[in-house]
């Protein structure tokens, strides 16, 4: 009985560490070492005045954790603007304008928009005073090294006017994800490894002691 309970505890084990093994290769695989998730070139056709990405809620991180985002946008025919500010604030620069929201990327270099219809045309950009961060240029590069907070992505015309369109790269780095990976690998090794043993040890037929023939008695 003992033995069977062994070899349950075994094949449990392998199994742990395979599931375990594959989540931690997946994730080294997405984020690599550094914990950085890329996106490719995505072009996005808009009819409004400006693209949005909104609620980039970043959340209070470990000590040495950081949030890193890194957008660009290829050579363009007019300057461009590209900024990130606080939700509350981006809400009611562009309230009543014409804009694309961002809903979801797809991968590879796809993204799902939903415009909101509008009227009203939007201040330049670049004169806006709640950016945390911005850049402008025909060919734009924003690097923000994130703070905790509700944000929106901002991407528009430095002279403000539809239609847009634009071909964005770029990347979200979470540094703590590359060591969380690392780590699920190694603990999924040791997993499966200590499994291997048990089931091995379990499985293995007991030897009986020998015994010595006793002499006769004299």
């Amino acid at each position: 009985m003992a033995r069977r309970w062994r070899v349950v505890l075994g094949v449990a084990l392998v199994l742990a560490g395979l599931c375990a093994t594959i989540a931690g290769l997946a994730i080294a695989l997405l984020v690599g070492t550094d914990g950085s998730i890329g996106l490719p070139p995505t072009r996005i056709v808009a009819a409004g005045t400006a693209i949005t990405l909104p609620q980039l809620d970043v959340p209070a991180l470990p000590r040495r954790a950081s949030v890193v985002l890194d957008v660009a946008l290829a050579d363009t025919a007019r300057p461009m603007f590209v900024g990130v500010g606080p939700s509350a604030r981006v809400d009611a620069y562009l309230r009543n304008a014409s804009i694309d929201v961002i809903e979801q990327i797809d991968w590879p270099g796809a993204a799902r928009t939903t415009p909101i219809e509008g009227s009203a045309t939007p201040g330049p950009p670049g004169e806006q005073t709640f950016w945390v961060t911005s850049t402008s240029g025909r060919a734009p590069h924003l690097r923000w090294e994130a703070t905790p907070g509700d944000w929106s992505l901002v991407i528009m015309a430095v002279e403000p006017r539809a239609p847009l369109d634009v071909t964005v790269t770029g990347s979200v780095t979470i540094s703590i994800l590359g060591p969380i990976g690392i780590g699920v690998l190694v603990v999924a090794i040791a997993l499966f490894a200590t499994g291997i043993w048990v089931t091995v040890r379990a499985a293995a037929p007991d030897v009986a002691p020998s015994t010595a023939p006793q002499p006769p008695a004299s």
